[in-house]
């Protein structure tokens, strides 16, 4: 997105031996001059002042830690997919354009440095006020049950926009500031958009690698709140009661973060991670079993355990992985793409002492979480690798020595509530899957979707990927296999095999066995949508529509 062209020494003006016309003599043409108040440089001496640069360097900053930081106040509420990501980019970016236009205006209109500190300075009250009410605006969109596009753009517009406009408003007003002499004015615009740009970087690596993984979000944007408001101060905004009441609010909102008072966050235990926005929390089922859930999307539960039994599986689809088993008896070997709360490999391992796991979790802190309240075993049985499960596959399936190492492969990876992401739906993936499993290997897929209906594309698309390199696959919906519910969103378990020929099972199933074979999926079935591939595979289109 950053480019910097090399342009060649401008060649000297041409110049001729004649006369010039006689005539007044011309001034040379020059912006109206605004004073230095930095006692540092003066108009036109090529100089320019230190607080302008920082105000533009701080503020380029602030929008990037702010729209980082704004994903995160999002997640509880709204998810983390790809449209949530696409809703605030586009509105942060809309409304900095609107603030570049009007600052601008502005900025001609007033070119004055204490209306710039002024533009700061509500900036901070703005951010500051996203840690004080910012969860309860997302609380009340959350709770209206609107569509997903719908609810992100109007909660981006009610939250990020005023903010994002303000500080948008700064890059064309501190360049106005500093130029006085229309023959400077290239360098002038570009060493101010050098400085955007480059704290637009700082604050992209601070927010993302840093800031994110070490405080919540509304502390972080209390500091950052904090920060606009020292800099509007130190561009001489004379102290009055605006300064009061931003200094008021910030600490207001301070308090609260303290305290942990922020209203309206879902109760129970809050982790921030790199990656997610992890809360656990508790509740009594219908029989009075208290169940612990773990949770990175409001929309539904990644993880499920039984406090009395943390190795009894709660959740009905995960059960469907026993069927490996059933398939492939003298399994050993299992590959699970998706920790979470480490339900299955917990499960499995306790009741099957001759198997192995190996599990793919791309999130060290979802990983934390589960040590913590999910009763993972220290048993060395079980191999976790903190890694993108794609890249996993990738990394592997091209060592000749690791080809068919797996006797099992279980994925139950979720972007969001509602799909897989895209990379892991592929064709391309379904073949690395394919060469890690060995010949007579059991690979078993959890989708959410219907069978049938608006609501069925990520499942047929993913089934057709799975088909172009599975000669054989079954389909096990969790909650019914009667027909009539073929059109309810629910888990589908694919079971996918190398080879055509079901393999030879056990003339007697596992009594648990018994009631998951009730609900396969007996009906033909041919996938109507094309299958997914690593250069198109519109998950996230397939997966909303209604």
């Amino acid at each position: 997105m950053e480019y910097d062209p090399h342009l060649p020494e401008a060649e000297a003006p041409f110049h001729t031996e004649e006369a010039a016309p006689q005539g007044p003599k011309q001034k040379k043409l020059k912006l109206s001059k605004v004073p230095s108040q930095t006692g540092k440089g003066t108009p036109g001496d090529g100089r320019v002042p230190k607080r302008l640069q920082a105000a533009s360097f701080f503020c380029g900053a602030a929008v990037m830690v702010l729209e980082l930081t704004g994903s995160r106040l999002v997640a509880p509420f709204l998810g983390t997919s790809l449209v949530v990501w696409t809703a605030l980019i586009g509105v942060i970016m809309t409304s900095l354009c609107v603030g570049n236009w009007l600052g601008g205006c502005l900025a001609d209109r007033r070119p004055e440095r204490r209306v710039l500190a002024k533009i700061i300075l509500l900036s901070a009250a703005c951010t500051g006020c996203l840690a004080w009410a910012g969860n309860a605006v997302l609380s009340f969109l959350g709770g209206l049950n609107l569509n997903l596009y719908l609810a992100v753009v109007l909660a981006a517009l009610l939250i990020f926009a005023l903010p994002s406009l303000l500080l948008g408003m700064v890059s064309p007003f501190v360049v106005r500031l500093a130029m006085d002499d229309v023959g400077t004015s290239g360098g002038t615009v570009g060493r101010f958009s050098a400085l955007s740009s480059a704290g637009s970087i700082l604050g992209t690596f601070l927010g993302g690698f840093i800031l994110i993984s070490l405080a919540p979000s509304g502390v972080i944007l209390l500091m950052l709140a904090t920060v606009l408001a020292v800099l509007a101060l130190l561009l001489r905004l004379p102290a009055g009661k605006g300064t009061l009441l931003v200094l008021c609010l910030l600490a207001a909102a301070a308090a609260a973060a303290k305290t942990g008072g922020l209203p309206m966050m879902p109760v129970g235990v809050h982790i921030e991670t790199p990656y997610n926005h992890i809360s656990i929390v508790e509740s009594n089922q219908a029989d009075g079993r208290r169940v612990r859930i773990l949770m990175t999307d409001p929309q539904g539960a990644q993880s499920l355990m039984y406090t009395d039994d943390p190795n009894e599986l709660v959740s009905d689809y995960t059960k469907f992985y026993d069927l490996a088993f059933h398939f492939k008896p003298d399994t050993k070997n299992i590959l699970m793409l998706g920790g979470g709360g480490y339900c299955v490999p917990r499960h499995v391992l306790a009741e099957r002492p001759g198997v192995s796991f190996d599990v793919v979790e791309l999130d060290p802190g979802i990983t934390e979480a589960a040590r913590q309240y999910f009763s993972i075993p220290e048993d060395p049985r079980l191999r976790i690798f903190h890694e993108d499960a794609r890249a996993f596959l990738n990394r592997e399936a091209r060592d000749p020595g690791r080809q068919g190492s797996y006797d099992a492969v279980f994925m139950d990876v979720f972007g969001s509530w509602y799909s897989i992401p895209f990379h892991l739906a592929t064709v391309e993936a379904a073949q690395r899957m394919h060469d890690l499993l060995s010949p007579d290997g059991v690979l078993i897929v959890n989708v959410i979707a219907s069978l049938q209906g608006p609501r069925s594309g990520v499942f047929h698309g993913i089934y057709a990927a799975l088909e172009s390199g599975f000669p054989r696959l079954l389909i096990f919906p969790a909650s019914a296999s009667d027909p009539r519910y073929a059109l309810s969103r629910q888990n589908l378990m694919i079971v996918a095999f190398r080879s055509r020929e079901l393999p030879a099972v056990p003339p007697v199933p596992e009594l648990a066995v018994v009631s998951l074979l009730e609900h396969q999926w007996l009906e033909g079935f041919q996938a109507s949508v094309p299958a997914f591939t690593d250069a198109f595979a519109p998950v996230e289109r397939y997966a909303l529509m209604r």
